[in-house]
């Protein structure tokens, strides 16, 4: 009768192999009562370290919300832009404020204004067309 050869083998497809794929690969080698045994450790220990690798990852990222926190309190607030005026009741102002970064409302202007700017601006253009 022939021997046949029998090879066994592990591979790791992609990734990293971490002490986690090496520990679990030397437990399934152990004999019987060690490798449940070990096998059961090792996923104890690869949750701690997980939730040990959240906790500090969790702490870096509250540094760095304080960190954001205090630039913003050092940086000057001058997007916002407040204006008062009398009104016609008396102690009581017409208070108007606006932010620097939000676009006007284009619908606030009168168009009279668009089209005198808009004359005043290809001024210089309607000159030099003529004269040419």
């Amino acid at each position: 009768m022939e021997k046949l050869t029998e090879y066994e083998f592990e591979y790791q497809w992609g990734g990293e192999d971490t002490w986690f794929t090496k520990a679990n690969r030397w437990a399934k080698k152990q004999k019987f009562p060690i490798n449940h045994l070990a096998s059961g450790l090792i996923v104890w220990l690869w949750e701690k370290w997980v939730d040990g690798r959240v906790q500090m990852e969790m702490v870096s990222v509250d540094k760095q919300v304080e960190e954001i926190k205090e630039q913003w309190s050092q940086q000057e607030d001058d997007t916002w832009v407040k204006e008062s005026s009398p009104s016609e009741i008396e102690g009581l102002d017409i208070i108007r404020i606006t932010n620097k970064a939000v676009l006007p409302n284009v619908w606030e202007c009168d168009w009279n204004d668009a089209l005198i700017n808009h004359k005043l601006w290809n001024k210089d253009e309607s000159n030099t067309s003529t004269t040419k």
